[in-house]
């Protein structure tokens, strides 16, 4: 798998600190991919594809721009101008959560309504 072009974007706001990381990647002869990881900077990132099967260059381009766009459109700033550090070289693989690793599944524990004893203030 031959890198053609990457795009490392970054979220910071408040305590969020997220990156974003696209690339377009050529399989084989007019067969391309398009890969994304993401996260919260210094964590193992998930990894996913915006291409099933492998698809043409010229798709493949529309493909890549359509997700980084839709990032920016999001907040999203090109890591470079914010003078971040790109993620985890070689992302590792983290534990699996009971929720099959969605935020918010059905194993998320739900917010303490307790206040503690009059005593405790």
């Amino acid at each position: 798998m031959k890198l053609i072009k990457q795009t490392s974007l970054a979220f910071r706001v408040g305590t969020s600190d997220k990156v974003y990381e696209v690339d377009l990647c050529e399989v084989g002869t007019d067969q391309y991919v398009v890969n994304f990881r993401y996260g919260r900077r210094g964590a193992a990132l998930r990894d996913g594809s915006k291409t099933v099967m492998p698809v043409s260059r010229a798709e493949a381009d529309k493909i890549f721009d359509k997700l980084v766009s839709s990032k920016v459109s999001k907040g999203y700033q090109d890591a470079a101008s914010l003078g971040a550090a790109p993620a985890a070289a070689a992302p590792t693989p983290s534990a699996p959560t009971p929720s099959g690793g969605r935020a918010g599944g059905p194993y998320r524990s739900a917010p303490s309504t307790t206040r503690g004893n009059a005593s405790d203030r």
